[in-house]
This record gives C-alpha cells, structure tokens and sequence, in this order.
C-alpha cells in the first residue's frame, strides 16, 4: 500500500544500490577439518574483502596449517606423563616436542603479522604510543 501525501526529503533521498556486500572466501578443498575451521575462524573476524588476492589467500592458507599443527603437537605435549622425562629419551623427546610446537607458533605468528591479523601490525608505533598513553589507568567508576 502506498504512502498518501508529498514524499518527505528523506525518502527522497534513500538510493537503492544494486548488487551484494561481497562473499567471504571458502577454505580451499585441500585443508582438512581443523584448518578449514581456523580459516573460517579468521576469515568472520575481518571486513569481506580483506582477503581479496589469491596471494592473501595463499598466505592465510600456510597460517591455518602452522596454527593447526601447533594445537596438534600441543594436544601431545598435554598429555605427556611426567614420570618420562625422569629418563633421558623422555627429556630428549619433550624438548624436540616443545622446539616443534614454538617453531610453529613462531611460523603461525610471522604469518598472521604478514596478515595484518595481529595489533602490533596494524598500528604503527606512534599512534600505538598515544592509545596506551590515552588508556584510562587504574579503576574504572563502573568496576568500583
């Protein structure tokens, strides 16, 4: 049913804009169950056209692999028995475990940075200065 009377301005003024708000990308078919979670994961978190090049896709796509490889060597690393490291092949084995798992965290991190996904990458530090300057200090009225 139509609207009786003069058309305001402001209905005036509404443009209808064909077209859609874009689509993120899919995880590509070759990354198995955990990496194409973390990819979903990553990919809701940013604007739709973030990764719009196949390069940032590329890149996302080696960043879900470390991050889901360093969650597996952690699930291992999580149920090591303390009893075996009393023995020397047990210390031995927890070590490389744990220079496994930072490798990975250092190769997910360095991804994620060339991402732009982390704070320390998205601002640069004279504007990173002045939001920790501005930052409220102490206790908040609400929190009392």
């Amino acid at each position: 049913m139509a609207q009786r009377g003069r058309t305001s301005a402001d209905a005036a003024s509404v443009e209808v804009i064909a077209g859609g708000f874009g689509q993120r990308p899919e995880p590509p078919a070759d990354l198995n169950t955990e990496e194409a979670s973390i990819w979903r994961e990553t990919v809701s978190g940013e604007p739709v056209d973030f990764f719009s090049t196949p390069a940032l896709r590329a890149l996302l796509t080696d960043y879900c692999r470390h991050r889901a490889s360093a969650d597996a060597i952690s699930e291992v690393i999580g149920v090591f028995k303390p009893d075996w490291l009393k023995s020397s092949e047990g210390a031995k084995r927890y070590h490389g475990l744990l220079k496994m798992r930072d490798l990975e965290t250092r190769a997910a991190a360095d991804k994620a940075t060339k991402l732009r996904l982390t704070n320390q990458s998205r601002y640069t530090p004279l504007s990173a200065a002045t939001a920790s300057r501005n930052a409220a200090k102490g206790v908040k009225p609400w929190e009392l």
